[in-house]
């Protein structure tokens, strides 16, 4: 399957901090014509990096050069730089919020990844998480859990 994938942040570290559903995710970005990547996604990556090295999940050596290999990898052009209308997104957040958050119990995040998804014209968003799946499957948007 290929097209423009949008990888949310769960989904996305996972190809820079090897852990379970590493090996998917480089698989799915592989098979990817284009990988969205918007300002969220790029600070909650960096950040998941440097909690990691803060945990001792890194060492300080392996979290810089994690860091080094995502600046790299932003500056090959390897995704596709998205730019949200913010207040489009706050308006499609809210109104996602209203008709599924009782039901499926979505977090705030899970909402604006899926927004953004939907409104950057994604192909399919890849989640690690269950309540976001169960968001995109409610608004019609094709979506795989790793």
């Amino acid at each position: 399957m290929s097209g423009r994938v949008y990888f949310d942040s769960s989904a996305l570290v996972k190809l820079y901090i090897v852990e379970p559903g590493s090996e998917a995710v480089q698989t799915r970005s592989d098979q990817a014509d284009a990988l969205i990547l918007c300002p969220l996604q790029e600070t909650e990556v960096r950040n998941a990096i440097l909690a990691a090295g803060g945990r001792g999940i890194l060492n300080r050596t392996a979290m810089r050069k994690t860091l080094q290999n995502l600046e790299s990898d932003l500056a090959q052009g390897c995704y596709e730089r998205y730019q949200p209308d913010w207040p489009l997104i706050w308006f499609r957040s809210n109104e996602l919020a209203r008709h599924y958050t009782p039901e499926i119990l979505c977090r705030t995040l899970d909402i604006l990844h899926v927004a953004i998804a939907e409104i950057s014209d994604c192909d399919c968003l890849v989640t690690g998480d269950e309540r976001q799946f169960r968001l995109c499957q409610a608004v019609g948007l094709e979506a795989e859990q790793i």
